[in-house]
């Protein structure tokens, strides 16, 4: 499917563009993360909060519009997130995500603003995905841990694409690599190093051969790239050759030297994903 996209991986986390927070969280801002038997635990299962009373009372859903929730980052400080709505996504393949409203205390005004900053259609939502993402662009499995990421950025994207890391397709194929291999598609991180190639706003016709995503009859577009989790598979041409040549991605990434131009197609064994560009 062709899609217009923001590269950034919006989480609020050391350039990640999303926050990385650990599962402990209070109720209320004077309330600090912690042990404590008497603070609520913050649990994310697919996209949707779970918070646990101390009188054993789960709250979720839509049952946590209006709750302020103070989240351990991890670094020694806390982050401050108000729920100002909960509602499904219309557009998710699978039925199943819930898009949240977040706002953050304002200190410069004093009030609250939003979390999310507005995606290409104006959505400024975003949603908790559990695990966390290394440096390099890695999404890692840790328990207790979870990020909360935006539509505008390429792990919301790729949630909201279908390639759920959670799920399982029918034929009991985990998405958790499609959804890795999807973000470094739409950042154009060919090497699998964290750092992309593309510009904001650039369109891409993305696909699989596990049905989640099917390409788009674009003539204009040609073959770009097949995707795997740790980057590309093979590189027919870069997205943007101003931004970054087939030439720089040779030298710069010696495994892909001899998966470059011609040698890459579309039969690709190894890939999970594959993308069209102009």
């Amino acid at each position: 499917m062709t899609r217009h996209v923001r590269t950034g991986l919006i989480a609020l986390m050391l350039g990640l563009c999303g926050v990385v927070l650990h599962a402990r969280g209070g109720w209320q801002p004077a309330i600090r993360s912690g042990h404590s038997a008497d603070i609520p635990a913050v649990a994310v299962r697919g996209t949707n909060f779970e918070v646990t009373l101390p009188d054993g009372r789960v709250l979720t859903g839509a049952e946590l519009k209006g709750a302020v929730l103070t989240l351990d980052d991890g670094q020694g400080g806390d982050l401050i997130v108000r729920i100002d709505a909960v509602e499904p996504d219309l557009k998710d393949p699978w039925n199943e995500l819930l898009l949240y409203t977040l706002s953050t205390p304002d200190l410069a005004t004093g009030g609250w603003r939003s979390l999310c900053s507005p995606d290409a259609e104006g959505v400024a939502k975003g949603f908790p995905v559990a695990g966390r993402w290394t440096a390099s662009g890695a999404h890692v499995a840790a328990e207790g841990t979870f990020l909360i990421t935006c539509t505008v950025g390429a792990i919301g994207k790729c949630v909201r694409f279908g390639y759920h890391p959670w799920r399982t397709t029918a034929d009991g194929v985990s998405l958790w690599d499609h959804h890795q291999a999807c973000v470094r598609m739409v950042r154009a991180d060919y090497c699998g190093d964290g750092q992309g190639h593309t510009r904001n706003g650039t369109p891409i016709n993305l696909y699989d051969c596990v049905g989640v995503q099917a390409p788009d009859p674009v003539p204009a577009m040609h073959f770009e790239a097949a995707w795997a989790k740790d980057g590309a598979a093979c590189v027919r041409k870069t997205r943007l050759a101003e931004v970054y040549s087939l030439e720089a991605l040779a030298a710069a990434c010696s495994r892909l030297q001899d998966r470059l131009g011609e040698y890459c197609s579309e039969n690709d064994a190894t890939a999970l994903l594959f993308n069209r560009s102009y």
